[in-house]
Parts: C-alpha cells; sequence; structure tokens
C-alpha cells in the first residue's frame, strides 16, 4: 500500500500541514522538526507527488503585488523597495496593477485569490474598507499608504506631512492656500486633515478641491479656482502627478511658478525633479515603505495568526524651485 502525507504525519507525530511545509523547504519550519519529519518520511519509503508539492509551494514562494498605476512613479519606487528585500528571501513577486478610477481593484485582486498567494502587498487600492472585507477571508493583506482595517500595515505619517507642506507656506508669508485633495476618504483622508488642522491653527481659511489623481483632470479641477476672485497663492497638491496638473493649468494662465503662485506637491516621485520643474514636494521614501511592506509580508506568510501590525514612517520636506514668498 502506498505511503501518504496523512501516514507520515500520524507517525511523526506532527499535523498533515506540517509535513507539507517541511517537503515544500517552506519559511517558518525550524530546521529540527524538519530534519525529523523527513528521517521519518525516509524510514516510511513515502514519495511526494512532485507535482502537487511545486502548485502547493507556489503560495508561500509568491508574494502578490497590488499597485494602482504604473503611470505614478511612486508605485514603481515602492516596487523596486519590495524587490530589494524579496528577492534575497527567496520569494518571487506576481504583479497586478489597477486604475487611477479604481474599476480594476476587484479584477487584480481576484486573480490574486485565483493564484493561491498566501499574502498581498497592496499600495494605493482604492475599494472601500467594506469592499475590501471579503478578500480579508481569502488573502492576507499588507497594505502600503492606506490603513485597512484588520490588515498589516505599512504608512507614512501624512497629516505629519501635509503640516509640513502647510508650515512651509505659512512661513513664507502664504494663507490664501488651496488643497487640491484626493477624492477618497476610506484610507486616505490624512493629507487633508493634516492641511486643515495646520491652516486652522494658523487661523487661515482653508479651501478645498477634489480631484482624481490624473495630471489632465487636477489641471481641469484647478481651472475655476485660477480663473476665479481672489485666486490663491499657493496651492499643496495631494501627490506630485496632480501638481503637474497644477502647473499645466498656471502655465496656459501665463501665470509664473513661483513668483505668482507657489506649488507644493507629495510624494517626492521622479516626475518632481525632472529639469526645468524642481518641484517642492514631501518625500514618502517610497522605497523604504516597499521594503517594509515585504518585510512585514514574508513575517505574515510565516506566522498567518499573528495579531495585524502596524508601521508608520516619518516623511521629509524638500524645498525646491515652486515655493516663494507670496507676490506684493
Amino acid at each position: 500500500m502506498k505511503v501518504t502525507m496523512e501516514d507520515v504525519a500520524r507517525e511523526a507525530g506532527v499535523s498533515r500541514s506540517l509535513v507539507s511545509l517541511a517537503f515544500r523547504g517552506a519559511y517558518g519550519v525550524n530546521e529540527a522538526t524538519r530534519d525529523h519529519i523527513l528521517a521519518v518520511a525516509g524510514r516510511m519509503n513515502y514519495q511526494p507527488n512532485s507535482a502537487a508539492a511545486t502548485l502547493a509551494s507556489r503560495g508561500t514562494s509568491t508574494l502578490g503585488v497590488f499597485l494602482l498605476d504604473l503611470h505614478n512613479e511612486l508605485f514603481a519606487d515602492v516596487h523596486d523597495g519590495i524587490r530589494e528585500v524579496a528577492g534575497p528571501a527567496g520569494r518571487e513577486l506576481l504583479l497586478t496593477v489597477g486604475s487611477i478610477g479604481g474599476n480594476l481593484d476587484r479584477p487584480a485582486l481576484d486573480l490574486l485569490v485565483r493564484a493561491r498567494v498566501d499574502v498581498v502587498i497592496a499600495a494605493g487600492l482604492l475599494l472601500s474598507d467594506d469592499e475590501l472585507a471579503p478578500y480579508r477571508r481569502s488573502l492576507k493583506l499588507v497594505s502600503v499608504m492606506r490603513e485597512v482595517p484588520e490588515a498589516d500595515n505599512v504608512l507614512s505619517d501624512n497629516v505629519l506631512g501635509a503640516g509640513l507642506a502647510i508650515d512651509h507656506l505659512l512661513g513664507l508669508g502664504h494663507r490664501r492656500i488651496v488643497h487640491l485633495a484626493s477624492p477618497r476618504s476610506d484610507g486616505y483622508g490624512g493629507r487633508r486633515e493634516g492641511y486643515m488642522r495646520a491652516m486652522k491653527q494658523a487661523g487661515a481659511k482653508p479651501r478645498v478641491v477634489v480631484s482624481d489623481y490624473s495630471r489632465t483632470e487636477a489641471a481641469k479641477a484647478i481651472a475655476p479656482v485660477l480663473d476665479g476672485a481672489a485666486p490663491p497663492t499657493a496651492i499643496f497638491a495631494h501627490n506630485d502627478q496632480t501638481a503637474l496638473g497644477v502647473l499645466d493649468a498656471l502655465h496656459l494662465r501665463n501665470l509664473r511658478v513661483p513668483e505668482d503662485v507657489s506649488v507644493v506637491g507629495y510624494d517626492n516621485t521622479s516626475a518632481s525633479r525632472p529639469p526645468g520643474i524642481a518641484l517642492t514636494t514631501v518625500d514618502v521614501h517610497a522605497g523604504r515603505l516597499g521594503r517594509l511592506a515585504a518585510e512585514a509580508a514574508i513575517a505574515r506568510a510565516a506566522d498567518p495568526a499573528a495579531d495585524p501590525h502596524e508601521v508608520r514612517t516619518t516623511p521629509s520636506l524638500v524645498v525646491r524651485g515652486t515655493t516663494a514668498a507670496p507676490p506684493r
């Protein structure tokens, strides 16, 4: 009679799943336990099904990755950080990409469920907390830059980062500071909150304009503000992409930056640094966020039942050429 994995587990005094993990060389099985299981299997002349073992091992060796938008360099920087940790740890990456409208989030996560990855690193999810809840039953989630209930979260302190940006503008003498904000509330309200808090503390009147994450839509959203009465002397954008849209709108109106209007972005992506732009921005240190997320994902794969873990990093202000004192 053929010896089964259940027979080996019974003889070794361990669970069937631990036998499976030992044969796959999975992370988290200590060396003494693995040697014991393999020795018992050898005495019993157990022959594992190599095809099944290969399929089953996919979950423990592959990390799923969801990135919102590859047109935004922030997510490429996060991915680079993930690879720096995942590669040396022997983890392959299965990458899926969403869209700035959020309509591809579900198909991307569904693909990762079908691929049977144990842990997904998600940067930029736009699904609401309620919409994400069913996925948390089938996927272990490490969320980057978005706080998700009951998941591992790797966050940058957006309230602090926005405060740094507004304090910089206030220090230059600006009072009419508009915030071009994200339309999403779930998990992404920190930048708006930091803006509101800093403005109120300074006794300045806040003004929020909502735009999606694209450069084109940002230019459209800010246009009525620039054309209206008492236009702003400074604009704080949700991210560098939308800050570029603000610069486009200002250029069309022959408004100089920073002589007429100051602009601050957020994320410190490569889009903020090409010749001729030199955007003042807030650096979230995206590569570090990616590295921390990969470390969290590997730890989660090793201990799926551990309590959710949160890491919160500190952003920094990078002052370049798009901010100055307001015109007199």
